[in-house]
């Protein structure tokens, strides 16, 4: 989900915009939020805006692991807990 999009100034023939996002991942009976911006800049071309650069800042101290060890899971693709 992406929200409060604001447009922040100029920088060149560049325009400075942020929006705010979350991202929920859904694996293997948890959940995972992702909570962070996005940086943008801007450009104009053909009566269009488009993206020149775009940054994700995660607003998190670190990821959570999330791989599951290979070896405890069994042939039916069904992972131990």
């Amino acid at each position: 989900m992406i929200a409060n999009v604001r447009v922040l100034g100029l920088d060149g023939d560049s325009i400075l915009a942020t929006a705010n996002f979350v991202v929920y991942r859904m694996r293997y009976e948890s959940v995972d939020t992702y909570i962070g911006r996005y940086d943008y800049k801007l450009v104009r071309e053909s009566n269009a805006l488009k993206i020149r650069e775009r940054r994700a800042v995660l607003d998190i101290e670190a990821l959570r692991p999330h791989a599951r060890s290979v070896s405890s899971c069994n042939y039916e693709n069904i992972c131990a807990s």
